[in-house]
Formats: structure tokens, C-alpha cells, sequence
């Protein structure tokens, strides 16, 4: 299981069934302690607020440029590879 300060733009992560691209996380501006967590998760994003060490799911193995792809793909066409 990966955690969030694991994770790499354009990671494809899957858990319950479920697949994300990771897009980007940063310092949450409400709660500082917290990941402000950025995904494209089938049609539509979702920014979470989680702990930097929380485990998100299995990182599919892959060279920077599938990741880069995926990560153009999310963002410039909405795509997620297996996105259900």
C-alpha cells in the first residue's frame, strides 16, 4: 500500500474497485497538519484532506513518461485509465 507522501504526479492508484490518477498535493490551507490531495477519479476530481502518512491504495508500476502521459491525459482530456 502506497501512502500520500509516496505518491508521484500522474501515479495511477487503485483501491476497492477504483482507480485514480494522482495529480498533485500540497499543505491543506485550512487544516496545515493535512495533504491537500488532488485526483482525477473517473469523470470528475476530488481534493481530499489527508494525512501525509494515510495509505491510499496500490500504485501501478510505471516509467516516468506513463505517468506523464497519464497525468496529460487527466488533466487536458478527463481521462483515467480504468477509471470506474
Amino acid at each position: 500500500m502506497a501512502t500520500v507522501a509516496d505518491l508521484a504526479p500522474g501515479d495511477l492508484v487503485k483501491q476497492a474497485g477504483m482507480s485514480g490518477v494522482f495529480i498533485s498535493r500540497g499543505v491543506h490551507p485550512i487544516w496545515p497538519t493535512l495533504a491537500l490531495v488532488i485526483w482525477r477519479i473517473g469523470d470528475g476530481w476530488s481534493f481530499d484532506a489527508l494525512d501525509f502518512d494515510q495509505e491510499v491504495g496500490e500504485v501501478v508500476p510505471s516509467a516516468i513518461a506513463e505517468r506523464q502521459g497519464r497525468l496529460r491525459a487527466a488533466l487536458l482530456a478527463g481521462e483515467v485509465p480504468d477509471g470506474r
